[in-house]
């Protein structure tokens, strides 16, 4: 996504902005932006709601299709009996009718029949359709409302807005720690103690893999336990905070929280 014929788009190039769409929002997700690119992008989908629920729902896709591609229950082994009549099939397309292999530049492109090619075609489409469909359909999704009118048993103490639980002297003095990412064993361990994990943190961030981490903290926010990164904020005099879950990554980095503070 967002390449073109001569390489990847350029979102960084001098001018105006681009337009906050999905192509480009897709891109920050990737970590396909240089730096300077990224930071305005990211500061631009800040003061844009729109722009900030289609970032979410290309989260929740691409987390989705994460756990897909993990699940081994979603993609089994094809019988033995299937793969072998898809062999055969393919061996037939080789042979021209008559049986004679003919000229050397025909084994070279074996005709297959159009009516072979066509139900694979259209197996394609089918599942690019249902990925555009369900993406659209994440995006687009109305708020839902409730079917009957609220009673007092409904009626539920609402969950505090998440904030970010240090002040800002507190989140500056981590600057003078090493990262604590949290602990490396126990049921609180966090795989952000693993640089690779860390990388795909950050780029789920829409961070480059190797941007460096100023402070860290184990942190907890409405009772979900979680880690704060301090990282380089869009310009040289500020800062970057967010709050993310302890097994933050690329397809689903779990952010709690986050914000902007002065350098100093």
């Amino acid at each position: 996504m967002g390449e073109s014929e001569n390489g990847p788009a350029d979102h960084g190039s001098a001018g105006a902005d681009p337009p906050l769409t999905a192509e480009v929002l897709a891109d920050l997700q990737a970590g396909l932006l240089d730096d300077d690119a990224a930071a305005r992008v990211r500061r631009r989908v800040r003061a844009d709601p729109e722009a900030d629920r289609i970032l979410r729902a290309l989260n929740l896709v691409r987390r989705d299709v994460a756990a897909l591609g993990a699940d081994p229950t979603t993609a089994p082994d094809a019988p033995q009996e299937v793969t072998a009549r898809i062999s055969a099939a393919l061996r037939s397309a080789d042979a021209p009718p008559g049986g004679s292999r003919g000229s050397g530049s025909h084994l070279a492109r074996p005709h297959i029949r159009p009516a072979k090619v066509l139900p694979g075609i259209a197996g394609v489409c089918a599942v690019v359709a249902t990925i555009a469909v369900g993406t659209v359909a994440l995006i687009n999704a109305p708020a839902p409302t409730p079917s009957t009118p609220a009673t007092a048993e409904h009626i539920t103490v609402s969950t505090p807005p998440p904030v970010i639980p240090l002040s800002q002297a507190q989140i500056l003095a981590l600057l003078d720690d090493s990262p604590d990412y949290g602990p490396l064993a126990g049921p609180l361990s966090s795989p952000l103690n693993d640089p690779s994990r860390r990388a795909s943190c950050l780029t789920g961030l829409g961070f480059p893999a190797s941007t460096r981490v100023r402070g860290a903290k184990p942190i907890e926010i409405n009772a979900r336990p979680g880690v704060l990164l301090v990282l380089p904020g869009d310009t040289p005099d500020e800062l970057a905070v967010f709050a993310v879950a302890l097994n933050c990554s690329a397809a689903d980095t779990g952010l709690l929280a986050n914000t902007q503070i002065p350098r100093s």
